[in-house]
This record gives C-alpha cells, structure tokens and sequence, in this order.
C-alpha cells in the first residue's frame, strides 16, 4: 500500500501543474489578442497602395 503523505504530495504536484498551465494558456491567449490588435491597428492606418 503506498504512503498516505507520498500520495498526497502527488496529488498536490498535480493540481498545482494543471493550474500553471492554465495560467500559463490564459497568459499567451491574451498576449495573442494583443498582437492581433496592434497588427490589426497598424494594418487599418496604412494607406493604400497606388496601383
């Protein structure tokens, strides 16, 4: 039977990778929305190339 405290440990190293993932995941989603803005900003302020 395996250690009580061995197992807890366990349980607690997995719960504190899921929730650094998922705060590393909301980190980069956000940074990607503001990238898509400035790109999208800068895109929108160019003007039209003479053809």
């Amino acid at each position: 039977m395996a250690n009580p405290v061995a197992i807890g440990l366990g349980v607690a190293a997995v719960i504190g990778v899921v929730l650094s993932l998922r705060a590393s995941i909301r980190v980069l989603r956000r940074a990607g929305l503001r990238i898509d803005a400035i790109l999208s900003d800068e895109l929108d302020d160019r003007p039209p190339r003479p053809r």
